[in-house]
């Protein structure tokens, strides 16, 4: 352990110190409650020994002070030393933040217990801190897997709404706007009934792996699959414009893998209908207006005859 002797008097401090070395435990010391409160925001030890009367801040105050430095300075065990304490002392002690207290002359075997104890606490902190953030981690990776499309791997539909509520409020608060492209694969139907289901999953991973790849390096995009042949990309700060040039862009990336699709009514091989919508989010209600946004998008795409984009105006948006 690491332990901090703050003893104004020079023969009782070296005599703790030899004592505390001797049983293999490293010590730091100082004189007034000025070094101790900055050795303590420097590094904090993992035991303080001082001296209720140590010169500079009043004890209590260096106890409050000690604490109010956070960190490992909240946890640490501390004792302070003094030749008597009353009960209203004892009191203030406690509220103030200091865990016990040793009567001079300090006895060895009443030091060596309470050192045990400290460094029993700091194991015990130790462990409980090593099993939170193994929880923590574990968390994080089930709520990866819970976030996930368990066919694809990309964000499922759950995923991709909490983005957009959250991106939504932010795009409240900066004022800026907000944009989704919805991409659907042209007579998906047909394939499955052509090729088969097996060879329809297949196609749905490589689309979504496409999309996933065409993404990289576009800041703060989101790709989910929202339902079966059906993705969704979330684009915050993006303006109308901009947001097509993706949609275009990931329109291109799926059609130049050229998975071949007899059945097509538009095309010989796979292809891509998408929708476009950008909305300000100061003015709607909700974030879901934009995904109503960009489905029209789609809707109007499909009608048109498929294998293509549509970008929704502003006015089109409004309505």
């Amino acid at each position: 352990m690491r332990i901090l002797v703050a003893e104004q008097d020079i023969a009782h401090r070296q005599k703790l110190v030899e004592t505390i070395q001797k049983w293999g435990h490293v010590v730091e010391e100082a004189l007034t409650s000025r070094e101790v409160i900055a050795l303590c925001r420097k590094k904090c030890p993992d035991l303080i020994l001082t001296d209720f009367q140590l010169p500079g801040e009043g004890g209590l105050e260096l106890v409050r002070q000690i604490r109010q430095t956070g960190g490992h300075a909240v946890w640490v065990p501390l004792i302070l030393l003094g030749d008597s304490f009353s009960e209203s002392e004892m009191a203030q002690i406690v509220e103030a933040g200091a865990d016990d207290v040793l009567l001079k002359p300090i006895n060895d075997g009443k030091l060596m217990l309470k050192i045990h104890s400290a460094n029993r606490l700091l194991n015990l902190k130790e462990e409980v801190f090593k099993v939170a953030h193994e929880l923590v981690v574990v968390n994080r990776a089930l709520q990866n897997v819970i976030a996930q499309d368990t066919l694809t791997g990309v964000g499922n539909a759950e995923s991709l709404d909490e983005a957009m509520e959250r991106e939504w409020f932010a795009a409240k608060r900066t004022n800026l706007p907000i944009s989704f492209i919805i991409f659907n694969i042209d007579f998906f139907q047909q394939y499955n009934q052509t090729y088969g289901a097996e060879a329809g999953d297949q196609v749905l991973k490589k689309v979504a792996e496409c999309l996933k790849k065409a993404l990289i390096g576009i800041t703060d995009a989101t790709l989910g699959r929202m339902i079966g042949d059906t993705f969704g990309v979330l684009l915050p700060k993006f303006d109308r414009e901009a947001a097509y040039k993706i949609g275009e862009k990931l329109y291109a990336a799926v059609d130049a893998l050229n998975i071949p699709h007899k059945s097509s009514g538009c095309s010989d091989h796979i292809t891509l209908s998408f929708g476009v919508a950008t909305v300000d989010p100061g003015h709607f209600t909700k974030p879901w207006d934009l995904k109503d946004a960009a489905d029209f998008g789609l809707y109007q795409a499909k009608h048109r005859g498929r294998n293509r984009g549509f970008l929704v105006t502003a006015e089109e948006v409004v309505k």
